[in-house]
């Protein structure tokens, strides 16, 4: 039996009174990478979340994990199988792609037709890489980024989904319509992901800095923070700081971002949906932008 045998959920809890009748009221939001995958759903009667999985591959060797090595294909197939719920047909099903290729640029200054060259300029791309862009009508802002091309097909296949936001996009969408009437003095959202971490900076509901930047140690992730801040003319003993994503309470990550940035807070949830008790052991600040992407329009 191989590795892959094992790959098992992390979370996978829908509410006892999802009906099948009803999916034709149901929502399904979908975040997916080359090697995770994340799901919800919305009662749009209620407006209520009434279930939720996840399920990732381990990216590295540490701690006695063995690198999964799948073909996209493969891992989808994985997917399915641990999701069943997916295969069924919902009202409507949406998708954010966490890929890592993106950079932002003014509205004023893009051309759909010069996209390749804009995200060539900052990060390298492959030849099956296809490249699209998410505009942010709030700040004025496109964000460019590279998807697999046939990661893009075998997804529209499965899901019937032509329209792929990416991440970052739906993530400063998402803050800004949770925390704009907090946004009159400097705040500093740090979204942790399993290997990279978004760092968006806001003030005066303006956007003054959005980039995605990898880490292996606790110790990356502060440093680049710092160093941002820095380049920003902002100090690190008095900015707000707003923490999402894969990070915990006594965790050396929270600790170390504790000692040199003392002002943090975790995200709460968006108080325009309720959630189902399945929701209960969730941490609050997990799954921002899939549970906000209903309501962001992208």
């Amino acid at each position: 039996m191989t590795p892959q045998d094992h790959i098992l959920p992390t979370v996978n809890r829908i509410e006892a009174l999802f009906k099948e009748e009803d999916l034709g009221n149901y929502y399904l939001s979908m975040q997916i990478g080359e090697r995770n995958f994340a799901y919800c759903i919305l009662d749009s009667v209620t407006n209520k979340y009434i279930g939720i999985g996840d399920l990732r591959l381990p990216a590295t060797k540490s701690q006695g994990e063995l690198e999964i090595k799948l073909s996209f294909d493969a891992f989808l197939t994985k997917v399915l199988t641990a999701f069943p719920v997916l295969k069924k047909k919902f009202k409507s099903a949406k998708m954010i792609w966490e890929g890592n290729k993106s950079t932002l640029v003014p509205e004023s200054l893009f051309e759909e037709n010069d996209r390749q060259k804009i995200l060539a300029f900052n990060v390298p791309l492959d030849l099956q890489e296809k490249v699209f862009h998410d505009l942010i009508p709030d700040f004025q802002a496109v964000n460019v980024y590279a998807m697999p091309e046939k990661v893009k097909q075998v997804l529209t296949r499965a899901f019937a989904v032509n329209h792929f936001p990416h991440l970052t996009s739906v993530l400063i969408e998402s803050i800004f319509q949770n925390y704009r009437a907090e946004l009159n003095q400097p705040k500093v959202f740090l979204h942790v992901r399993e290997t990279h971490f978004d760092l968006v900076v806001m003030d005066q509901n303006k956007l003054y800095f959005s980039n995605t930047f990898e880490f292996r140690r606790p110790e990356d992730l502060v440093y680049y923070t710092i160093f941002t801040l820095e380049q920003l003319g902002l100090s690190q003993e008095m900015a707000d700081v707003i923490l999402f994503g894969r990070i915990a309470r006594n965790t050396p990550l929270y600790h170390l971002i504790g000692k040199y940035l003392p002002r943090i807070e975790f995200a709460r949830r968006n108080p325009g949906y309720t959630y189902s008790f399945v929701f209960n052991e969730i941490p609050q600040h997990a799954y921002f932008p899939l549970l906000n992407l209903n309501q962001c329009g992208l």
